[in-house]
């Protein structure tokens, strides 16, 4: 049975770079500043180098696939319908 996780952690280093195309030559980038630390912290997002062209900037370390926004779709019709049943039972008692 297939998981129903609705986002994929995924390894950045091990794909392409975003300039060169090249694989598995991105590695982890050390904070420059402030801005960079918080982006780095609060989000999806790390700082990232190329060993080959020397590209830098930010890829994101999740990724979303077809089978992932299946179960988000699923995730939010199940809310939706017990939103509304649960309107519709508050309604008839009060």
């Amino acid at each position: 049975m297939k998981s129903l996780a609705v986002v994929w952690k995924r390894n950045p280093v091990l794909g392409a770079c975003p300039s060169c195309k090249s694989l598995n030559t991105l590695k982890r980038s050390h904070s420059r500043n402030k801005k960079e630390k918080l982006i780095n912290r609060l989000g999806f997002y790390h700082t990232f180098r190329c060993r080959s062209c020397g590209w830098r900037g930010y890829i994101s370390t999740f990724s979303f696939t077809l089978h992932s926004l299946k179960a988000l779709l699923m995730y939010a019709a199940i809310i939706a319908f017990a939103v509304i049943i649960t309107y519709q039972v508050l309604i008839r008692i009060f």
